[in-house]
Parts: structure tokens; sequence; C-alpha cells
């Protein structure tokens, strides 16, 4: 991974971050966020946890859970910081805003240019579609505010880009899904298609990756060793911005 790093580096214009999660502080963020829906390990209780401590929320922030399905997280956020929070998914939620909820696609969301401060994916990015990766970066250039983050957690990078597909997964009765645990699309980056499709689409962020040392400490379900930083330093070019307003 070191070479990686290097590359990183290189491209972002920013050293690889190494932490290491305070264990116990982690087993402690599991007895305040409560979500017992089937399949939610500690792989995933690691992705909410960055986010928690990642997004610096306040109360004057608006958060987005993107493609959150039916998860509970971007509630117990809300009561947390006070802040407004939304979940955004393309297959599980109906078009349009409808109350906390935001049906339709990530890459074309029905919202105001800088409304938004804070948003977040967790272990969704892979499975962006053709070029719905680019356009998703695209549009949270244009609803986030200057200042504003999204924090992509995990990334997953190999040293050969690859993409899966129809791969799918099958539940404890045998049958098949296409959607969502395991997906049926993931994207798998190398250096190169990152810095492609990523980074030159990103000319209002920061990037900034970061490793977890530590992740078998934290349990052994864990595989997400690293995630990304993405600030807002800059307002967006014109053709980014007012899509909807």
């Amino acid at each position: 991974m070191e070479h990686l790093f290097k590359q990183f580096e290189e491209i972002t214009g920013n050293p690889v971050i190494r932490i290491r999660v305070d264990v116990a502080d982690f087993q402690n963020f599991k007895t305040m966020y409560k979500d017992d829906r089937e399949g939610v390990n500690d792989q995933k209780f690691l992705e909410y946890y960055i986010s928690y401590k990642y997004l610096d929320l306040q109360p004057s922030d608006t958060y987005i859970d993107i493609a959150a399905q039916n998860c509970p997280f971007a509630f117990f956020l809300r009561e947390k910081y006070k802040c407004k929070v939304y979940r955004q998914d393309l297959y599980y939620l109906k078009k349009g805003i409808h109350g906390d909820d935001i049906g339709g696609d990530a890459s074309n969301m029905p919202l105001k240019d800088e409304s938004i401060s804070k948003v977040s994916l967790h272990n969704s990015f892979e499975h962006f579609e053709e070029n719905s990766d680019i356009h998703f970066i695209q549009e949270t250039q244009r609803v986030l505010t200057i200042g504003g983050k999204l924090i992509i957690v995990p990334f997953f990078f190999e040293d050969k880009y690859r993409i899966e597909q129809n791969s799918g997964w099958v539940d404890k009765e045998g049958k098949k899904h296409l959607w969502g645990e395991g997906a049926r699309f993931s994207r798998l980056y190398d250096v190169e298609q990152f810095n492609l499709r990523i980074v030159q689409n990103s000319p209002a962020f920061k990037i900034q990756f970061y490793v977890i040392e530590n992740l078998q400490e934290i349990s052994p379900d864990c595989y997400g060793q690293m995630f990304s930083d993405f600030r807002k330093n800059k307002s967006v070019a014109p053709e980014l911005a007012c899509r909807f307003y």
C-alpha cells in the first residue's frame, strides 16, 4: 500500500494521514447508536463511527446520508447535534423530497446550490454505476456550502482498475439479490482512474485520505481501511451550478 499512498499524495497534494481508532471510544459509540437492521455488523458501525467523528457536525449544519435505504443514522445525528438531516436513496425512497427523505438519483438532487453543509456515504460510492460516480462528485460540489464536507467511507482501491457486475448476494433462504448488500455493481479504482474520474472532476474540493492502522484491533469484521474527506474550498464553475434553481 505504501506505493499507493505516495501516488495519492502526488495527485491530491496531501499526504495520507494514518490514524488509530480509539477502540474504547468505538465501543462507546455502539452503545449510543442503535441499529438493529439485519446485517449491520462492526464494519457498518465503523463506517458510521467515522462519519460521526470526522463530519464535525454543528447545530447549524444540514446533513445528507447518501444511499441510506432505511438507515436510522441520520436521525441519530439529528438527535445528537440538533442539526437538520436528510436520507437519500435511489431505489428505496420515493422520488422527490418527502420530509426527511430525498428519493431519486444522488447525481441529480432537487436541492438549491450551496444548501447542504455535510454529506457522507457508507459503503455505497463503489456501487455508483456508469458515470454516476463522476456526476455525483460534481453534484456534491454544487450543493455543498463553501467549507462543507463530504466523507466517503470506505474507499476501495486496487493495483488495477476493475468493475464487477451482476455479482449480487444470497440471503439465508438462498434467494439472490442484485441490490443492497454486495450490490450488482462494484467499482474498484486504481490511482490512475481515481485521478481521471474523481480528482480531475473536483476543482472545488481539497481531497484528504486517511488509513486506519489498527483495523483488526477494532473487530475481525472490519475491512474498510481507507476513507476520504472532500472539503469544498471555493464555488464551482457555472456549468456545475444552478441545475434546478
